[in-house]
């Protein structure tokens, strides 16, 4: 088995963790083939992570812009060829750019004969629109399909994408990511609806934003993060608002999931636990609360070997739940930790390993063992 996997953005918030998350499984894998990189502007944070790919495993460099390929040798970094040419030996395609830029990566993979990746932040119609404005793809009724089709929980419908044969597939965001998570694990008690609100970030930890601290932009209705899960547990009602908080890290969501039936928080935990990618953090520690965000992932992270920091995969939920009966429904109200620049990389890895052929028997315990990614309850009650 064998596929190039190329990157756009690949130095990026979520791509740069993903390129490294990749290498690992392909090489577990068994999958050969190379990882190119799409380079633009030589500025010193992409001159910093191409040296490190290079120290790590060693990466494959194309230049956008042939004026800039000079730049980049002087900078000691081989350049293998310019833009047609990375496309030309790319089989996968991951386009991490900032939204409304994917167009023209879309477009070069598609004519290139690549399977593309789109992350969560990406607008399937718009780009659909402009493919069809441009005319330099055809767009079959196959391919219209794809830009059509739910989006991709590998952890729920990889064995449906695998018979779709897709040549396109958009992955979940990171909250959307979240919010599936969730409704994965309570599905099985009867999960009727997810209500709430997503306290979101303003910012990754590097990111100049302007934001009053003392100041909270709440949205005016549902966000696309229910909405998009909704497309994977269509059984599912979401309505779930989206607000902007001034903090970096974690985005955190306080959430109602409706239950048919009466359901405990015991039982809630115990889904939560066994479900793969998330983690249960007790409130309650041999005298110490656990009810500050940067502390829960403080915690977690110090005891975990990760790349990059900081790298949290799984879904953290707190066993602080609320239960609230309403006639012969139960609520229960739930507080989960999403580390926004690393919980959706798996799925990520999982679209690629789709793209190669890989058989979906044992897809999640290949990525979740070779990235050990865990689930069960912290600290030591965890599994991969």
């Amino acid at each position: 088995m064998k596929s190039n996997a190329g990157f756009v953005g690949f130095d990026g918030t979520e791509n740069k963790r993903t390129l490294l998350a990749l290498a690992q499984v392909k090489k577990a894998a068994g999958i050969e083939g190379d990882l190119n990189v799409l380079l633009r502007k030589p500025h010193g944070r992409a001159l910093s992570i191409v040296s490190k790919f290079n120290r790590l495993f060693g990466v494959k460099a194309f230049v956008s812009e042939t004026a800039d390929r000079e730049k980049w040798e002087k900078a000691g970094v081989k350049i293998e060829g310019g833009y047609d040419d990375f496309f030309a030996a790319s089989n996968f395609l991951m386009v991490g750019t900032p939204g409304d830029e994917e167009l023209p990566y879309v477009e070069a993979g598609l004519s290139h004969g690549c399977f593309v990746s789109l992350m969560g932040g990406a607008d399937r119609h718009e780009l659909l629109k402009g493919l069809a404005e441009s005319g330099k793809v055809k767009i079959s009724d196959e391919l219209k399909a794809d830009f059509a089709r739910e989006f991709f929980f590998g952890l729920e419908n990889y064995e449906m994408f695998q018979k779709a044969k897709p040549r396109l597939v958009q992955c979940t965001s990171c909250n959307t990511t979240g919010l599936s998570r969730l409704a994965l694990a309570a599905r099985p008690l009867g999960l009727t609806a997810v209500l709430g609100n997503i306290d979101r970030r303003h910012g990754d930890p590097h990111t100049v934003v302007k934001a009053s601290p003392c100041a909270i932009q709440f949205g005016k209705g549902a966000g696309h993060q229910g909405t998009d899960a909704g497309t994977v547990f269509e059984e599912v009602k979401f309505a779930v608002r989206a607000s902007k908080v001034p903090t970096t890290v974690p985005h955190t969501n306080f959430l109602n999931l409706i239950f048919k039936g009466s359901v405990t928080p015991a039982q809630l935990v115990e889904q939560l636990a066994k479900t793969r990618e998330v983690v249960v953090m007790p409130y309650q520690d041999e005298g110490k609360k656990h009810d500050w965000t940067s502390e829960i992932l403080e915690a977690f992270l110090s005891a975990v070997e990760r790349p990059i920091s900081p790298e949290i995969f799984e879904l953290i939920v707190s066993d602080a739940i609320i239960p609230f009966k309403l006639g012969d429904n139960t609520i229960l109200q739930t507080v989960s930790m999403v580390e926004q620049m690393s919980i959706a990389v798996p799925n990520h890895v999982e679209s690629y390993l789709l793209s190669a052929g890989y058989p979906a028997a044992d897809v999640h315990s290949l990525v979740d063992k070779s990235l050990g990614i865990m689930h069960g309850i912290w600290p030591d009650k965890l599994a991969c």
